[in-house]
């Protein structure tokens, strides 16, 4: 996969499965670069759609890291605009991706706030 990226550093797909990857290997700032690297080339501000999946991707790599502040950063970033199916608060409360930071007092504030409905 890593030759592929450096032909096209910019394919989504790659990005997203390498930083994955990384991650089941333990490999946790290869894995934040990736996703970070996916969330710059397309973030929601480009693609309301993928733009938010990315974002979202991006914190919950960071909640698996160990990076809580920043997973909870972007979260409440997605909460703040109609991320669609990424992210919502009843998803955040039963989705066991979120088990590594579900006791993170940030985290816990996001399920007690409300999400931005509409446009």
């Amino acid at each position: 996969m890593n030759k592929r990226l450096q032909q096209r550093p910019n394919e989504l797909v790659s990005l997203r499965q390498l930083s994955w990857s990384y991650l089941a290997l333990n490999r946790g700032s290869d894995a934040l670069k990736a996703a970070r690297q996916l969330v710059d080339v397309l973030p929601p501000e480009k693609d309301a759609l993928l733009g938010a999946a990315n974002l979202a991707g991006l914190a919950e790599i960071e909640a698996r890291s160990g990076a809580a502040a920043e997973a909870v950063k972007n979260l409440r970033r997605l909460l703040s605009i109609p991320a669609g199916e990424s992210v919502t608060i009843t998803r955040l409360k039963i989705d066991p991706v979120w088990d590594p930071i579900r006791n993170d007092p940030g985290f816990q504030q996001l399920l007690a706030g409300t999400e931005h409905i509409g446009p």
